[in-house]
């Protein structure tokens, strides 16, 4: 008993995300439950229709448990370029609010308590790289459910439930829209010191050829 308990205690976020998109306990698990909860939603919807803010709920924690599972196969299926962002784009962070956002997560202990458990790596120069994998990783979870909640929204306001959109989508707006612009503007701001770290390795190779470059006709003269 102590054995397991153990075991337990030494289970990590990066053995969870290493397991969930393998055949493992972990992710038949983990996907029976996203499938049981996603059958939940559908007989929701057919039965008492989307209009009832329960709903929007359980859609809202649906969508937030799935993005623990979506994260690293969105990452890994994303062109690179659509996590390069613009320097433009930080007006567009700024008109809505995104770095009051950021300081509310800090000051209410939630990156402390939940976030930062998830990385297992030192916020520094080196965790620099991993710190925009991290963004990039949070980026992709929270904008797949963001979408979702985007197309359940549009599907309400369809058939005749502008409530229940309402209830659906702004969940979605506060939950997962802002996380993400939240993890774009990280990564406008870790974009030019990763491009420094780039550039010391090319730099430091031009140099040990130039210097080699110049040893060689100095030893011919």
């Amino acid at each position: 008993m102590s054995q397991v308990s153990n075991a337990a205690a030494k289970y990590t976020w990066d053995d969870f995300f290493r397991d969930v998109n393998r055949l493992t306990v972990t992710a038949v698990v983990y996907w029976i439950g996203i499938l049981a909860m996603a059958v939940g939603l559908i007989v929701g919807w057919l039965e008492g229709g989307p209009d009832n803010p329960v709903y929007a709920l359980m859609v809202t924690a649906w969508t937030w448990v799935l993005g623990l599972g979506v994260a690293i196969p969105v990452l890994l299926r994303i062109p690179p370029r659509w996590f390069r962002v613009p320097a433009g784009e930080r007006v567009l962070h700024r008109v809505l609010g995104v770095g009051v956002f950021g300081w509310l997560l800090r000051h209410s202990g939630y990156n402390r308590r939940l976030v930062h458990p998830m990385w297992g790596f030192s916020i520094n120069r080196a965790g620099l790289p991993l710190r925009a994998l991290a963004a990039k990783g949070g980026a992709s979870a929270h904008g797949t459910s963001f979408a979702i909640h985007i197309v359940l929204a549009a599907l309400a306001l369809l058939t005749g439930h502008p409530r229940g959109a309402l209830w659906i989508l702004l969940p979605g707006v506060v939950l997962h829209l802002y996380p993400v612009l939240l993890q774009r503007a990280m990564l406008l701001r870790l974009q030019p010191l990763l491009d420094q770290l780039a550039l010391k390795p090319l730099a430091s190779v031009t140099l040990e050829g130039g210097a080699r470059t110049a040893a060689r006709r100095s030893s011919s003269v």
